[in-house]
């Protein structure tokens, strides 16, 4: 009730502002417009610009007004309150893509996954992307949300160290533990250092190690809140796991207190030999590289018994863009997310960007970066075995619990068993939420027995 009362304060005060102003954004736009707002962060917005270029040159009888904002969402949450959303919207600050959706305020992009390819008139639109990338916007069987880029997460090593001192890259667990005594042992650097101040960097190494000891069954159950997940033998050994690499002495002194650019600036100083991190660390930390420095990732290593393969790398499209519902050209929205999502505008977005969209055959013909590439090689090497987990981005709440409850672990506030005891109960309490919206993911293949 009260929800439904501050919606209609706002829809008030937001009809008041333009009946004050005496101006209606779309009716200001005109009738063969299609607009299209995005989030102004660290991708700028050139190639937002250059994908509406491409839209009016295959449309030349429709202009394509599309703009960005740091605060995107909160500049048009109004209007979605008022029923004149832009055509075609991104943001990724303050928002949550599900709530929108439970709302109704998301269109589903069934239509525009049926038809073709821009550029590729023999291909569907859907087949275009790479294997399991388009999943995590799905909701009931339908489309709803796009992906962005292709992240690889995984440990990103100082290859020159590491070819200097002969230190070959583990491929199990204990290859890993022992490669970190001996950097321990025979050198004054680090193995390893972290952003510790966001455990979110620390939980790629954890989620590594659920996945690599139980596989997609487990991330299956975690994220569909099964009871119990949390409790299960994997997720309490994943912790000991990682809570021995701190006992061990292998973390840098201090990482515990880093943000994530102290972390690994301390990295590319030769600090600590790796680093967990996603393909956007060298973009991120492009002003700061020491000349040659070379960096390369691998997959956190496995277990020979696990049920998740040891070349195994996590790898996330999450959900990104969408078409408003009540847009005034929806179809107009979709053909311009049809163009900025085509192969053609894909591989410009590497060579200017840097970063891959999840595009199959966008990477031919442009140079990719060193480090990029190691990523990618790394997902051809684990023959496209790749994983994520998803409550995170559908129940926030419950991902600030996990990672406080990590935070806890790795600075000894908190046994593994009580790491494990403190997440369930938070997934207790959303089991038990009567008003929860229980988002469903569904195995990519049969389940093993357990």
């Amino acid at each position: 009730m009260r929800s439904q009362i501050v919606f209609a304060a706002l829809l008030l005060l937001y009809g008041l502002s333009f009946f004050l102003r005496g101006e209606d954004p779309r009716a200001a736009l005109g009738d063969r417009v299609m607009e299209g707002v995005f989030f102004q962060g660290g991708y700028g917005l050139q190639w937002v610009y250059d994908a509406g270029e491409e839209f009016e040159r295959a449309h030349p009888d429709i202009t394509a007004h599309v703009w960005g904002n740091p605060r995107a969402w909160d500049q048009t949450r109004p209007r979605f309150l008022a029923g004149n959303p832009p055509d075609a919207f991104w943001c990724i600050h303050n928002i949550n893509f599900w709530v929108n959706l439970q709302d109704g305020l998301v269109a589903d992009l069934d239509s525009l996954m049926e038809s073709p390819a821009y550029g590729q008139e023999n291909v569907r639109f859907k087949d275009t992307f790479l294997p399991g990338t388009l999943e995590q916007g799905q909701y009931q069987g339908k489309q709803y949300f796009l992906p962005l880029t292709y992240a690889v997460i995984g440990l990103w090593y100082n290859k020159k160290m590491f070819d200097e001192h002969g230190w070959a890259l583990p491929s199990t667990w204990d290859e890993f533990m022992a490669l970190c005594e001996t950097i321990k042992t025979t050198t004054s650097i680090a193995p390893l250092t972290h952003q510790g101040k966001y455990p979110s960097y620390f939980g790629m190494i954890y989620r590594a190690l659920l996945y690599k000891l139980g596989g997609e069954d487990l991330f299956v159950a975690i994220d569909n809140l099964e009871p119990g997940a949390w409790q299960r033998p994997e997720v309490i050994q994943a912790a000991q796991l990682a809570r021995q690499v701190v006992d061990k002495g292998y973390i840098l002194e201090g990482s515990s207190s880093f943000s994530h650019t102290e972390g690994q600036m301390i990295w590319l100083q030769g600090k600590a030999a790796m680093i967990p991190c996603g393909t956007w660390l060298e973009s991120e930390m492009k002003n700061a590289l020491p000349p040659g420095f070379e960096m390369r990732l691998m997959p956190v290593p496995g277990f020979p018994e696990g049920r998740g393969g040891l070349r195994a790398v996590e790898a996330d499209a999450g959900p990104a863009f969408w078409v408003p519902r009540q847009a005034a050209h929806p179809d107009w929205g979709m053909e311009y997310f049809r163009i900025l999502l085509s192969r053609k505008m894909a591989a410009h977005f590497l060579a200017t960007i840097g970063s891959v969209v999840p595009i199959a055959g966008s990477t031919e013909g442009v140079a990719i970066p060193p480090a990029m590439q190691s990523a990618l090689d790394a997902v051809q090497v684990a023959g496209g075995e790749t994983f994520n987990l998803r409550f995170a981005s559908w129940y926030p709440e419950l991902r600030i619990e996990f990672e406080n409850a990590l935070g806890g672990l790795l600075n000894g506030y908190l046994s593994p068993d009580q790491f494990a005891a403190r997440v369930e109960e938070k997934a207790q309490g959303l089991r038990q939420d009567p008003d929860l919206v229980r988002m469903r993911r569904s195995p990519s293949r049969p389940l093993a027995s357990n």
